[in-house]
């Protein structure tokens, strides 16, 4: 089962030609099967189509082989050869606000993930000026928390499954939620500063079957007998709410996760019902944690350095036609250390994280396979959409742990991505994650923290369509899922409560258009994010960002410049025009502040710069 194609690679690629994309033997081989399967008798097919959403978390802008990737990934690269390619989506810089637009097509500080809970409860606990507006020597404390930043999703909107479930769907998810916590004052019976509310999760939110994870990040292995901090994590089943030690002892996220989906889909198959099937994979998120089988596979891809892999892939993206929007490329060099700087030891670590990383991307790929090919083998493949993306950019920091009494971490190289290890790949590996554009996770003004990779195949398409570079943002998921459904976008009302309306557009007719195409949100468009007192806004062509670059010590906000860039041709953000454009710069400054004041965005006194 393990792809072994590596050496082999771009030349493997390149035998079969699809316009602006080029797929492996193994691909292909896995859609040969297609039209038997499709063929096959079965039980009778809804007359709506299903909705398959993938969710990768913390997969780079190009760790897809169909996105450049010296990774192979066939099973995903097979979808583009049945669907579209999307080169210019955007997310939210980290995971929670992702999710929260993503399921209410509502911009995250209205859909109440303003802030991670966990982030907005650790500066309350921290007051100091760096974290004002939060903490009791600031302006809030836990007893007055503004709306948006509780650490679950806001009771004000409709959510993807709810309105699908409503409208005659099933609805199913398995994977991470990091959508219902509650940001509470640590005391006696909870050291940490946020609880879990049961109102918030996805059972109580539309989903008629889920086995997730509560948490932002978790071990991707059965807790280890001693356990990492990062085994101390909760799941939720249903409505039954779980600590990791309950999983079964041969639990590794991505194949569980699968095999769950499965037979939730296979559980009311056949009665007539079309489903909704979120499957939000936990890989390849820290810790970094793969099968031996999977790791193996990697061993010494690695050695060449960050800086030989990230011009490798620059090339390929580029033979691919990926990047024609990105006439020079972002700088590197943010981390700490060229690779013919480091030791041998050193050298050697750096080799084995991003083996491990490759590892867990591979055997997403794999068991992505095998979901679709499960839908083939019950005659539902023609009849799904399938969406594939990721939360977010790379991630560039280190796995975050709180020292707990009773744990224990092994990250000796020869354990590490076993059981008991927690390692991160760190921030060079993230720029080539995410590459060809600056920065990663986090860095919400830059574009290698909110470009995805996005592929959509719609129901009924079995053939390639031509690359797609026109502004998307995650919000623009649910209507277009909504429309495939046939189900009306709710206004500000849904079953008699006030909600925030769907903000998003759908994109829906130009995925069917036979060419590409370059626009969907009308000219002149302000699309707009902020988060950790980074951000930015897009107009046209133009883009103002206020970032902060990779740093150790905090900075504030007020300090941090705003930049202008036209990102019709330079994505890689490499050349500043503020100086060229002041009255621009204005305008466009003034906007943002209108962002603010419509989303009810608390502004942070520090602008995030790394951790």
């Amino acid at each position: 089962m393990i792809d072994r194609l590596h050496g082999k690679g771009i030349s493997t690629l390149l035998k079969f030609k699809v316009p602006h994309l080029r797929f492996g033997l193994v691909a292909v081989s896995l859609l040969s099967s297609s039209m038997v399967a499709q063929a096959e008798v079965g039980p009778s097919a809804p007359s709506r189509p299903n909705i398959l959403l993938i969710m990768a978390d913390d997969l780079g802008y190009s760790d897809l082989s169909a996105f450049g990737s010296e990774i192979n990934t066939p099973n995903i690269d097979a979808l583009a050869e049945h669907g579209r390619i999307l080169t210019n989506f955007h997310t939210a810089a980290v995971c929670s606000p992702t999710r929260a637009s993503l399921m209410t097509g509502v911009d995250h500080h209205l859909a109440g993930i303003g802030n991670m809970g966990e982030v907005v409860g650790f500066n309350i606990v921290q007051n100091k000026p760096i974290n004002a507006p939060w903490g009791a020597s600031n302006s809030y404390d836990f007893d007055n928390i503004p709306e948006g930043y509780h650490g679950h999703i806001s009771e004000k909107t409709a959510t993807m499954s709810e309105l699908l479930s409503d409208s005659g769907y099933h609805t199913y998810m398995v994977g991470k939620w990091h959508l219902a916590y509650d940001v509470k004052s640590p005391d006696k019976d909870h050291k940490r500063w946020y609880r879990i509310n049961k109102s918030a999760l996805p059972y109580s939110r539309g989903f008629e079957k889920s086995y997730v994870l509560v948490d932002g990040g978790g071990s991707h292995f059965a807790p280890a007998a001693v356990p990492t901090p990062l085994d101390l994590t909760m799941y939720a089943e249903n409505g039954r709410v779980f600590p990791a030690k309950f999983l079964p002892k041969d639990f590794y996220s991505t194949e569980f996760y699968t095999n769950k989906l499965i037979d939730y889909i296979d559980s009311n198959h056949g009665d007539g019902k079309p489903f909704f099937a979120y499957a939000a994979y936990t890989a390849p998120h820290w810790p970094l944690q793969a099968p031996q089988a999977d790791i193996d596979a990697q061993k010494g891809r690695y050695d060449e350095g960050y800086e030989v892999v990230r011009e490798k892939r620059i090339a390929r993206m580029r033979s691919l036609g990926l990047i024609t929007d990105v006439n020079h490329i972002a700088a590197e060099s943010v981390g700490p250390k060229r690779w013919e700087e480091l030791t041998e030891e050193e050298r050697h670590k750096e080799s084995k994280y991003m083996e491990i990383y490759a590892a867990m991307v591979s055997n997403l790929d794999r068991h992505v396979g095998r979901l679709v090919h499960h839908l083939k083998e019950i005659n539902q493949y023609d009849n799904t959409m399938i969406v594939f993306m990721s939360d977010n950019g790379a991630e560039g920091a280190p796995a975050f742990m709180l020292p707990i009494p009773g744990t224990k971490v092994d990250n000796s190289l020869a354990n590490m991505g076993k059981p008991g290890s927690v390692v991160a790949y760190g921030p060079r590996w993230a720029e080539v994650s995410a590459a060809p554009f600056r920065l990663f996770k986090g860095f919400t003004g830059a574009e290698g923290a909110t470009a995805s990779p996005l592929i959509v195949k719609l129901n009924g398409q079995n053939e390639h369509k031509p690359n797609s570079n026109a502004r998307l943002q995650v919000v623009d998921i649910l209507p277009t899922v909504l429309e495939v459904a046939d189900v009306d976008i709710p206004t500000n009302t849904y079953k008699g409560k006030e909600i925030y309306p769907p903000k998003g557009v759908s994109f829906l007719s130009a995925l069917k258009e036979s060419g590409s195409f370059t626009h969907v949100h009308a000219q002149g468009s302000v699309l707009a994010d902020e988060l950790m007192g980074a951000s930015y806004l897009v107009r046209g062509n133009w883009k103002l960002s206020q970032q902060a670059p990779l740093g150790k010590t905090p900075v504030f906000t007020k300090d941090v410049p705003f930049a202008l860039y036209d990102i019709s041709t330079d994505r890689g953000e490499t050349k500043d025009l503020s100086a060229q454009y002041p009255e621009l710069l204005a305008d466009m400054k003034e906007a943002f502040r209108e962002y603010v004041r419509q989303n009810k965005v608390v502004e942070h006194a520090a602008s995030y710069n790394g951790r």
